[in-house]
């Protein structure tokens, strides 16, 4: 953990603004920690814009959004496309005046060694995992300059360290770390947070589907924590609006905190739980 700041008491909730009713755009929302995320949020009244590539699964996170009374938009999309991300772009800009959070958390993963990478694996991987996040963000930050708001990319331990077989999700994943570090910079001093988030619990794998899940041992299965679980850290980051920039957050560990420090938690507090701090930044 990393701080080396004076923050003083100051409240975090004095740097944020309610989400209920305003827009959060969550990519990868079709499974996973993409699907709790944004069934905790729409639980709590944010308007979803929600994508996937896989049509069922899409449907099945709206369905429990609108269960809870929520509000949702679908898009089916496949990120790797330049034409659809612009349409996607051009869909939530002409729909949404209010869009206050963008969660980059759709990602694919495929296990291959070096002398097994393909150069179409390996850059469908770079072009889901990292080229899509930097220009839908770039697209979307004009439309949270006005009123604030907050930029999430999540990221795993495969953006701090290396592991075997996994070169291009690490590559992207270290790639998503750069990029949040560099934005935070740009914007600072803006009314724009600009953070990134591993879960810090043993979720389903990225690359594992509804399908796949079906097909597993129930062990196998009950080992995963359920991902709804980390959503209080999401809701926080997405109410940010500046002031809080430039960190890597461990979402299990930010959710023990707000469960015991709740409206009490202090910038000191939030900045010495961060895995990391980006020196130079609203500070």
């Amino acid at each position: 953990m990393q701080s080396g700041q004076c923050w003083g008491d100051q409240r975090v909730k004095n740097l944020t603004e309610p989400i209920e009713g305003m827009d959060v755009l969550v990519t990868g929302a079709g499974r996973g920690l993409g699907r709790g995320i944004a069934c905790f949020l729409g639980q709590i009244g944010a308007h979803l814009w929600i994508t996937s590539e896989v049509e069922e699964e899409l449907e099945k996170t709206a369905e429990n959004i609108r269960g809870s009374g929520g509000w949702v938009k679908t898009r089916v999309i496949d990120l790797a496309s330049e034409s659809e991300l612009s349409m996607l772009t051009r869909d939530v800009k002409q729909g949404s005046s209010r869009l206050v959070a963008i969660i980059n958390n759709a990602a694919v993963l495929e296990r291959q060694s070096l002398q097994q990478i393909q150069r179409d694996s390996w850059e469908y991987t770079l072009q889901v995992n990292l080229t899509a996040p930097v220009f839908l963000t770039r697209e979307m930050v004009p439309l949270l300059s006005d009123q604030g708001g907050s930029i999430i990319n999540i990221s795993s331990r495969a953006g701090v360290l290396g592991f075997a077989d996994q070169t291009a999700y690490c590559a992207s994943k270290f790639g998503i770390e750069a990029f949040t570090r560099c934005l935070a910079l740009e914007l600072s001093g803006s009314k724009i947070s600009v953070n990134s988030v591993t879960p810090g619990l043993k979720i389903k794998p990225t690359s594992i589907t509804d399908a796949d899940v079906v097909a597993l041992q129930s062990t196998t299965s009950q080992a995963w924590s359920d991902p709804a679980i980390l959503g209080p850290a999401f809701h926080l980051l997405a109410c940010l609006r500046g002031g809080i920039s430039g960190c890597r957050f461990d979402a299990f560990t930010l959710a023990n905190y707000i469960a015991e420090f709740g409206s009490e938690l202090t910038l000191e507090q939030l900045h010495a739980v961060a895995e990391y701090v980006l020196p130079g930044v609203d500070e």
